[in-house]
């Protein structure tokens, strides 16, 4: 596919400001909960999302919540043969598990650190392991954003019961284990892609269940720092020609990413300080 040029470009800058709440805890207060290893697994998280597809929930409202990174792959899931309720699933008493389960509570207390009233992080685990591993998401949710989506899909997800005030971390667990397709839609509307792709993706899959047949797509796709295509990216149909909601999702991602490349030198010389200044300039 050709490098996608801008359709429209209305989209002014401040479109892609966010608006900002003071925050309950200073910036020094919250870093200093952290351990110095912490401290340097929190940055280089929040490096990685503000370089790839999370600078559209960290420094926008773009996507309502993103992915921070690859997940977490820990030796914790049952080994073969174990039954459904198997109680001895994993050895703590082994070398390797308490060095995961640590590494593990670290994460847990840098995402609760690191969460204020505007994002939350969490950590949710894949509903299947591959290779007798539990593989774990990093998210962040724009929780103004995450509401309003939920608000506006009330429809699908009234099915379980959620409102527009649904703890995040239990509509994506939830979310996690359902069946496939449910799954494919929330995740689409969840991520901040618009409701035509996420209508061809969904339908896509159906159509490939009943026919055993790949349905062919072209892809939209938005730019990061880490790279033109491949991150915040979504399926469109074959020699799709981009419409004007498109548009506005690539001329605000645009002037986003123009924002962060402008500012990143300035902040990224200090750390977890720098990194969270830019996050949040409202911490004193």
């Amino acid at each position: 596919m050709t490098r996608l040029l801008p359709v429209l470009a209305f989209v002014v800058f401040s479109c892609a400001s966010v608006p900002q709440r003071k925050a309950g805890l200073s910036l020094d207060t919250r870093i200093g909960m952290l351990s110095e290893k912490e401290k340097s697994m929190a940055n280089e998280l929040l490096t990685y999302g503000l370089e790839h597809e999370a600078l559209y929930t960290l420094l926008d409202s773009l996507k309502p919540m993103s992915s921070l990174g690859q997940a977490l792959s820990f030796s914790l899931a049952k080994k073969e043969g174990m039954t459904d309720g198997h109680r001895q699933v994993v050895n703590i008493e082994a070398d390797s598990i308490q060095l995961a389960l640590k590494e593990l509570d670290s994460w847990h207390r840098i995402l609760k650190v690191l969460s204020t009233d505007e994002l939350q992080f969490l950590m949710i685990p894949f509903r299947k392991p591959w290779d007798e591993k539990r593989h774990l998401q990093i998210l962040v949710c724009r929780k103004d954003e995450f509401q309003k989506t939920l608000e506006k899909e009330a429809a699908f997800f009234a099915q379980w019961g959620f409102t527009a005030h649904a703890d995040p971390a239990t509509v994506l667990t939830t979310i996690e284990f359902e069946s496939k397709n449910d799954r494919y839609r929330a995740y689409g509307y969840l991520f901040g892609y618009p409701d035509h792709a996420v209508d061809f993706f969904v339908n896509a899959s159906i159509t490939g269940e009943e026919t055993g047949e790949f349905v062919t797509r072209d892809f939209f796709h938005m730019s990061v720092a880490a790279g033109e295509k491949g991150y915040f990216t979504y399926a469109v149909p074959k020699d799709y020609v981009p419409v004007r909601s498109d548009s506005v999702i690539y001329n605000r991602a645009t002037a986003t990413l123009n924002r962060y490349n402008h500012l990143k030198g300035r902040y990224q010389k200090d750390g977890l300080s720098g990194t969270l200044s830019l996050i949040w300039p409202h911490y004193k």
